[in-house]
């Protein structure tokens, strides 16, 4: 069965740049950062907004586990 969750890995970033969701968001060279592979795509986000994305993720599963 195919997984309904897209490719996501913690990586260190080796140069300094944005994060994808929130500009103001600096990701320094050698923070850990959250990698989200879509397609060709990757998007990396701070940790600030990753940890957020990801609880938010989980409590929707969550969710959607118990309707089941």
């Amino acid at each position: 069965m195919k997984s309904i969750t897209k490719t996501i890995t913690v990586g260190i970033a080796l140069r300094a740049h944005k994060c994808r969701f929130n500009k103001r968001h600096l990701i320094a060279k050698g923070d850990k950062r959250l990698q989200v592979k879509e397609g060709r795509s990757e998007m990396n986000y701070c940790t600030e907004c990753a940890k957020k994305a990801l609880h938010d993720g989980i409590d929707k599963l969550n969710t959607v586990l118990g309707e089941l």
